[in-house]
């Protein structure tokens, strides 16, 4: 986008002129000259310090995964040995008839066979166990998969009874040509259908199926090996080993001594410099250790310093272009567009800015000048309106004042010709032609007494006198006082309240002649009879009351005009009734809605606000 001059963009108008091209000027000097200070300032050892520490925090969010993970393969592992269980519901009584065979014969029978069979399936289907061991409820070894285990007494092992009572995990070793190996048992309580203990079914998985059970990769990110020490120090787990361990003896690492979550840089039984993180495993008493070698998190630090001085370099050598260009694309089109809003903020309605570009500030001009063509209409139409408004108030002032005066001008003559109706009335008692011409006078005073405190109503309205009131007290009284004219004209009113109502501050005499009027309405517009309804309920913090009649409806546009004053659609009354009754419900805060459809009948929804305090 662009005017008629165009602004100079050089680096002394960029300095004097707007702030914006400034504080970006600022901002890129402090963005690429400030990290080319820190780095030379601050050097190398900052950098280690800052890549330590994020080492150990990655170190550490590994070893607390892998810690979690291993927590969960484990109760995954008695889970799936509960299901075994579970899956085989004769497990129980098969495994006391196996124990009698065993005690009988030495010898597995049919039903230890069957078992054994079963037990060599489920073996293959989980790779991750090296044997299945059923003991009976004495703790003997009545099936297995290990021939060499029958018949093996378990009763006075923790773990036969820890078992007995619930799920049960623990470590173990075994001795194989000398060396000492640790495996890991699962066990679980096998129960009858009465839920006395029947045996316990135990899963070991031995030291070449560690890996399996404990699902842990031989490295985590490539070089991140994995220790599991058991409480007195021990390895029960390594995940990549390179070197022979002796599994027999506390692990060489300062962290299998040192509490769980303790940080150290030392060497490791391998001979390589590692930085070393431990936690402990929820649920168990052992510890995950995790290892990285410190020439694989470090050694790349030198390259990086590299890397860093040519990129910031470059960076500082764009600095003038990248100024220039950020200058001549947002600075200049952004000022071109303050400088027209300004215009339009001193009145100069229409200004453009041209725009040849299709990127956001395009969008963004585009939108300026469909605004700025927008508030030249609406100027026009606002200005149009206004004078218009101002007439129409004139008008309806001159006509407030002149009807103000005609009806005290009616009111007391009106008065007079009562008096001398009554007077004249009981002169011609019994004159049967005069009496019916005085009851069609007096009606006919009465509709000029109707028209005049109309009249008055309107153009003088009394500021409401507001106490706290009971809505439907309201409307019934209402629906009394037009009772009269509804039977006349075969129409039934029919009130119903909504749910509870809250007390409201408003003026009774008031919010009455609100509701007759439109009452009024109501049984006016049924010209053959219907229903009259008044329905109340409170809903969005305000009293609703609608009067709702099924008469001849309105078309739209007769329902622009029902307000103004002096329309009417009916061949009597002065047109003020539904002026009037706005005008009320608007000195109370309120509003008024309407629906209707032609054939269908009217709605008028009175809405009163409630003050929150009465609401609640």
């Amino acid at each position: 986008m662009s005017e008629q001059a165009q602004p100079r963009s050089d680096w002394t108008s960029l300095l004097k002129r707007g702030t914006l091209g400034r504080r970006i000027l600022l901002w890129f000097l402090i963005l690429s000259l400030l990290p080319l200070l820190l780095s030379n300032t601050v050097g190398y050892g900052v950098s280690h310090r800052i890549l330590e520490g994020q080492v150990k925090r990655y170190l550490r969010a590994l070893a607390e995964t892998q810690a979690q993970l291993v927590s969960h393969e484990i109760d995954r592992h008695l889970l799936r040995l509960a299901s075994l269980i579970e899956g085989n519901p004769s497990m129980a009584p098969d495994l006391g008839a196996a124990a009698a065979e065993m005690r009988s014969a030495g010898q597995p029978g049919p039903v230890g066979k069957e078992l054994l069979a079963h037990l060599d399936h489920e073996l293959k289907e989980f790779p991750s166990y090296s044997e299945f061991v059923l003991l009976d409820a004495s703790g003997v070894a009545a099936v297995t998969t290990d021939s060499q285990r029958r018949g093996s007494d378990w009763s006075q092992t923790r773990l036969f009874w820890e078992a007995s009572r619930g799920p049960f995990f623990t470590e173990d070793w075994e001795w194989r040509h000398g060396v000492a190996l640790p495996v890991f048992h699962v066990a679980q309580p096998i129960t009858d259908r009465h839920g006395d203990l029947a045996g316990v079914f135990v899963a070991t998985a031995s030291f070449a199926t560690q890996r399996e059970f404990l699902h842990i990769p031989p490295h985590l990110a490539g070089y991140v090996e994995t220790y599991i020490v058991a409480r007195d120090g021990r390895p029960l787990f390594v995940s990549h080993a390179h070197l022979p361990l002796d599994f027999n003896v506390r692990l060489p690492s300062p962290l299998a001594e040192e509490p769980a979550g303790s940080t150290a840089a030392y060497t490791n039984y391998e001979g390589e410099e590692v930085l070393g993180i431990s936690t402990e495993i929820p649920g168990l008493d052992w510890k995950c250790i995790a290892e990285a070698p410190i020439e694989a998190a470090f050694g790349q630090l030198l390259d990086l310093r590299i890397l860093s001085a040519v990129l910031e370099g470059v960076f500082a050598l764009a600095l003038v272009a990248i100024v220039w260009f950020v200058a001549r694309s947002i600075v200049s089109p952004l000022r071109r567009l303050v400088t027209a809003a300004e215009r339009i903020r001193r009145g100069d309605m229409g200004v453009e800015v041209k725009v040849d570009r299709e990127d956001e500030l395009g969008q963004l001009g585009h939108t300026f000048n469909q605004m700025s063509q927008g508030l030249e209409r609406s100027a026009a139409e606002i200005q149009e309106l206004h004078a218009q408004q101002m007439l129409r108030a004139g008008q309806l002032a001159s006509v407030g004042e002149l009807a103000s005066g005609i009806a005290h001008e009616i009111k007391n003559p009106a008065a007079s010709i009562a008096s001398g109706i009554d007077l004249l009335a009981r002169e011609l008692e019994d004159d049967v032609k005069a009496e019916g011409i005085v009851r069609l006078i007096r009606a006919q005073l009465k509709r000029i007494e109707s028209a005049v405190s109309n009249l008055l109503s309107y153009a003088r309205p009394r500021r409401p006198h507001a106490v706290w009131a009971d809505v439907q007290q309201i409307v019934d009284r209402s629906a009394a006082l037009v009772k009269p004219q509804a039977e006349a004209a075969n129409v039934r009113i029919e009130t119903r309240q909504e749910g509870a109502l809250p007390r409201v501050q408003v003026d009774t005499e008031l919010l009455t002649q609100a509701l007759v009027n439109l009452a009024l309405n109501g049984i006016q517009a049924m010209r053959d009879g219907g229903v009259l309804g008044i329905t109340t309920e409170y809903r969005d913090d305000a009293v609703r009351i609608s009067v709702t009649d099924t008469g001849t409806g309105m078309g739209e546009d007769q329902l622009q005009k029902i307000f103004r004053p002096f329309f009417t659609t009916k061949h009597r009354g002065t047109g003020l009734g539904l002026a009037i009754t706005r005008g009320i419900v608007e000195r109370h805060g309120g509003r008024i809605e309407v629906v209707s459809r032609i054939a269908e009948g009217s709605s008028f929804t009175l809405v009163i606000p409630v003050a929150p305090k009465e609401a609640a």
